[in-house]
Order: C-alpha cells, then sequence, then structure tokens
C-alpha cells in the first residue's frame, strides 16, 4: 500500500467515525435544543450546524485527495510503499468498519437498557415514575434519547452486518476522486 492510499484511508475512517458521532450525540442534542427554544435563531444556529457538518463530512470522503496533497501528508517519508503483510486496503477499510459500528453498540447498549428498564417501570407501577419520586430519586424516560440510542444500535448492527458493502462504497469513492 502507498503512503497516500494509507492516509486516504485513515482520512475517510475518521470521516465514517466522525459521521457516526455527529449523526448520534451532536446533531439530536442541537435539534432537540433547537425544538424547545422555540426561537428562530436557535432554529438557524441547528441547521447551520447540521449543514457545515454535513460538508465537513463529504470534504473528508470525497476529498481525501485534495487533503493529502494542502498538508503534504506524503512527503518526508523514507520509503514510498507502507507494508502490512497480506493486508490490502480494502481489508483494513473492513476491519476498521467492524470496529467503528462495535463501538457505536458498545456505546449506546447501556443507556439502551437503562431507558428500556425506566419505561418498563413507568409502565407497570401504577403511578408510573413520578409516584415513587417521593421515596426514592428516579429518572425520567427520555423518549428522544431512548430513540437515538436504538438507531445507533441498529446503525451499528446494520454497519456490523454490512461491513463489507460499507468498505466497498468507501474504497469506490477513493477510486472516482484519484487525481
Amino acid at each position: 500500500m502507498t503512503k497516500r492510499d494509507f492516509f486516504r484511508v485513515i482520512i475517510k475512517l475518521f470521516a465514517l467515525y466522525s459521521a457516526t458521532l455527529a449523526i448520534f450525540s451532536l446533531l439530536p442534542t442541537y435539534f432537540s435544543y433547537a425544538i424547545n427554544a422555540y426561537e428562530l435563531m436557535t432554529i438557524i444556529l441547528a441547521v447551520a450546524s447540521f449543514l457545515i457538518i454535513v460538508a465537513l463530512l463529504f470534504a473528508l470522503i470525497y476529498g481525501a485527495d485534495k487533503i493529502i496533497d494542502l498538508l503534504k501528508l506524503d512527503k518526508g517519508f523514507d520509503e514510498e510503499r507502507i507494508e502490512f503483510g497480506s493486508l490490502k486496503e480494502i481489508s483494513i477499510l473492513k476491519i476498521a468498519i467492524i470496529v467503528i459500528a462495535g463501538l457505536l453498540i458498545i456505546d449506546n447498549f447501556p443507556y439502551f437498557l437503562n431507558q428500556c428498564y425506566l419505561a418498563f417501570k413507568d409502565q407497570v407501577s401504577n403511578k408510573g415514575i413520578d409516584g415513587m419520586l417521593d421515596a426514592f430519586v428516579y429518572e425520567q424516560v427520555d423518549y428522544f434519547q431512548f430513540a437515538i440510542s436504538a438507531i445507533s444500535i441498529l446503525i451499528g448492527y446494520l454497519m456490523i452486518t454490512n461491513y463489507s458493502n460499507v468498505a466497498n462504497w468507501l474504497y469506490r469513492t477513493d477510486k472516482k476522486n484519484v487525481v
């Protein structure tokens, strides 16, 4: 694998990881705040932040070669190639996609289980969770974050089951953007 290919893979993996973080943590926070604020400026800032995040992700995925040229990442090395043994670029992409999807599942699974427990307790109790607040301090069920964590787990699962297709898509965008 050449140095340029290696940095191209690293940039695209960073973009994929940043996309998962943005989709499941930053954007829900911005939009829930914008919805609850009922102010035009807050909604404009939420939409602007969404557009900036999308633009940065597209720049990272489709402009990896331009970033490598701009930052001169492939210059200053003794050898032209980086050897990983029998691992090819597509194999590294597949491994990284599995790791990112696993992190997505592991990060959201405990919160999802906690919200399932709270929702179950709310449905079973006569008075709901609010009736128990006098004796104990309980959390309220946050259905918005509950849905976000469920979607995160689902997308992590889909990434693991379709890691080959995702890797091929990222690899294809690589070959289209070669200068």
